[in-house]
């Protein structure tokens, strides 16, 4: 027992306040979820995902929903930058837009949104195809990745201009961008008030962040309750909806013009099957006739945009 709470307290740090508000006024929403991804070797951490359950709190001030323990940052950040991430497994020897639809739409909807902005910086953009669409409709674009392999990628292939490393104050010495992207990207930082004090940073007055993530208080995501796929990853610390985001860009100096649920990744159709397969597998498990250990995701996104103050 002592060697393995050295183990634990090595590698992981456990959270006492909400990421979003700072409260220690707080819930367990669900008790002992056991990770199912395979982050903890490849980050070197000589643990087994059953030997550390963790527990989803809900902050009972502003609605946000955190994991009560993550990572340290020194293994986390090995984890991205050097050894790359679960997604990256997946890809490294297939770079083809596998969304190509999704990543088309949003490019369309940043352009409907700020048409007159045009300097864009992209915060974790994996192999560059955001930005390489953004650039077709006349955006100047750059972007941040931590893995050096797929941001190479996204030089070599795209020829877009692309920083290795993660962001800091120092990143970008003399340059200011109109638009900031997070792009399935807000989920993964613990220190979400740190990150938007640099996307203020970043941003000139008037300047737009924007945000898709899981919505976790999306109906979705209810039903699925404590077998949503989204807690299933270590990679995956933040789980925020309306009232959480909207207190993030607030506390931080920004207004939230635009707030829109959409579901996940692929057709409506699809969708909707896998709405349907998570409904008669939930009547399943009920009836222990089989168990799940979790569910996959639909309809369980959100979309925000987030407005420096400032601006005319």
């Amino acid at each position: 027992m002592k060697n393995y709470m050295e183990k634990t307290k090595k590698y992981f740090e456990n959270i006492g306040h909400c990421p979003v508000c700072g409260s220690i006024n707080e819930k367990k929403l669900y008790k002992d979820i056991i990770h199912t991804c395979d982050v903890l070797r490849k980050a070197g951490i000589q643990i087994e995902n059953v030997e550390v359950p963790s527990d989803i709190k809900v902050c009972k001030k502003c609605g946000h929903k955190y994991l009560s323990k993550v990572i340290k940052e020194e293994y986390l950040s090995r984890y991205y930058s050097v050894v790359g991430s679960e997604y990256y497994d997946s890809v490294k020897t297939d770079f083809r837009d596998r969304v190509e639809t999704e990543t088309k739409k949003f490019a369309k909807f940043v352009y409907r949104n700020a048409s007159s902005q045009k300097n864009v910086l992209e915060i974790g953009s994996v192999m560059g195809h955001l930005l390489v669409e953004l650039q077709k409709l006349g955006f100047i674009c750059t972007g941040i990745e931590p893995s050096e392999m797929i941001s190479n990628h996204s030089k070599e292939l795209f020829k877009i201009n692309v920083i290795t490393g993660l962001l800091d104050f120092n990143t970008f010495p003399e340059k200011k961008f109109d638009i900031i992207i997070l792009r399935d990207v807000i989920e993964h930082i613990y220190d979400v008030n740190i990150l938007f004090k640099l996307v203020s940073h970043y941003l000139v007055e008037g300047g737009k962040v924007f945000i898709l993530t899981g919505d976790s208080n999306s109906a979705y995501a209810k039903i699925c309750g404590r077998r949503w796929l989204y807690f299933f990853s270590w990679e995956h610390v933040s789980f925020f909806n309306k009232n959480s985001i909207s207190y993030l860009l607030t506390h931080n100096g920004f207004s939230m013009p635009f707030f829109q649920k959409q579901r996940h990744s692929g057709t409506i159709l699809l969708n909707i099957k896998i709405f349907i397969i998570t409904l008669r597998s939930k009547v399943a498990t009920f009836l222990k006739l089989r168990s799940h250990k979790f569910f996959y995701m639909c309809f369980d996104h959100f979309v925000a945009i987030g407005q420096k103050k400032g601006s005319n």
